[in-house]
């Protein structure tokens, strides 16, 4: 087999495209946040690690969805009414991205994830049925909650799955698992508007893509099925406990690259 890149073996590769995959089929994410750093980690520089993941999360994300949707637990209205919001977003992010400090954004971004996993791991359970906003101005609200989703996409490389998900579930009342189902769909919107302009300036490496898919888009509807089985409370918990993990990276990581700004 031919290496995907000088410092990445194929092995290595297909395990972050499973670890990938399991985390968009449990938790409704894109896995951006593991693939970025574990790309660049590999020798990827930023842009091309970016563009890569991204390309990967609409294979991955697609057959995740088609997974929740076996099970019933998407809910189509929400899902594009999220995606539209997140295309005009995504762009806007893109274009804000290079006017703003990265390490400012990096901080916005981590306390905004510490604070929505904190919520997550003390609420726990299933607010499903607690509609807080009806129809058609729920549709509303996920235009926007998708633009945010978007924006945050845009600037930090995420697929905005740590967004929309706690924001369906405590804003639109919909349960953990349609949730994640639906942010997979919304996800898709995107994914592949900025594949599309990373593949203009020739940014992402469709070799990686196809050996990340591989393994990503087979276990994506598994892991996708298995959450159907698992409770609404248990993936709500471990969802916090994820997003508070990438909080903490995220703040670490600005830390960091403040103290290293302000060297002498």
């Amino acid at each position: 087999m031919t290496e995907p890149h000088p410092h990445a073996s194929v092995a290595s590769v297909l395990a972050i495209g499973a670890a990938t995959g399991v985390l968009a089929g449990l938790l409704g994410v894109g896995g951006g946040i593991i693939m970025v750093p574990a790309l660049v980690s590999l020798g990827f520089n930023r842009h091309r690690a970016n563009a890569t993941s991204l390309a990967t999360i609409l294979l991955v994300a697609t057959t995740g969805a088609i997974g929740f949707a076996i099970s019933g637990a998407i809910d189509i209205g929400v899902g594009l009414s999220l995606g539209a919001g997140g295309l005009i977003g995504g762009t806007l992010g893109a274009r804000w991205s290079s006017r703003m400090s990265g390490t400012t954004l990096a901080w916005i971004f981590g306390f905004f994830l510490l604070a929505v996993g904190i919520r997550l791991l003390i609420v726990g359970g299933d607010t499903s049925g607690n509609l807080l906003i009806e129809a058609p101005g729920s549709y509303l609200v996920a235009v926007l909650v998708g633009g945010l989703a978007g924006i945050a996409s845009g600037l930090a490389g995420i697929g905005g799955g740590v967004i929309m998900v706690p924001a369906m579930v405590y804003l639109l009342g919909l349960g953990q698992h349609t949730a994640e189902g639906t942010s997979l769909l919304a996800i898709l919107f995107t994914a592949i508007a900025a594949t599309r302009v990373n593949q203009r300036h020739h940014h992402i490496d469709w070799r990686v893509v196809g050996w990340l898919s591989l393994s990503g888009a087979v276990l994506a509807p598994l892991a996708a099925l298995a959450a159907q089985r698992i409770t609404a409370e248990t993936l709500t918990r471990v969802f916090g406990g994820w997003v508070v993990l990438t909080a903490i990276r995220t703040l670490s990581k600005a830390r960091t690259d403040s103290v290293v700004q302000s060297g002498p």
